[in-house]
């Protein structure tokens, strides 16, 4: 285990991504993602908000380095469409 981090890799994690509902949001997300956690099968679940203006997105997948997490969280936080992420 790295001293970094009270993770230990490999390791299953949820990254959770939202904004607004708009058409291209998940496939947005998806094309973000993948690159930075092949060869790693995600499975994505998505929620809308009760009045359908906010949808989240939930990128389920194994996680190899605090790194690769780094990777994502800063992919998904320099996407000007993603306005919070969990």
């Amino acid at each position: 285990m790295s001293t970094d981090t009270l993770i230990e890799f490999p390791a299953h994690i949820a990254v959770k991504a939202m904004g607004l509902n708009v058409d291209d949001f998940e496939s947005c997300i998806s094309a973000l993602v993948l690159p930075l956690i092949e060869p790693a099968v995600p499975e994505f679940t998505t929620l809308l908000s009760k009045e359908g203006k906010y949808l989240s997105v939930s990128v389920h997948f194994t996680a190899h380095s605090l790194a690769q997490l780094h990777s994502v969280y800063g992919a998904l936080r320099n996407e000007p469409r993603v306005l919070y992420t969990l």
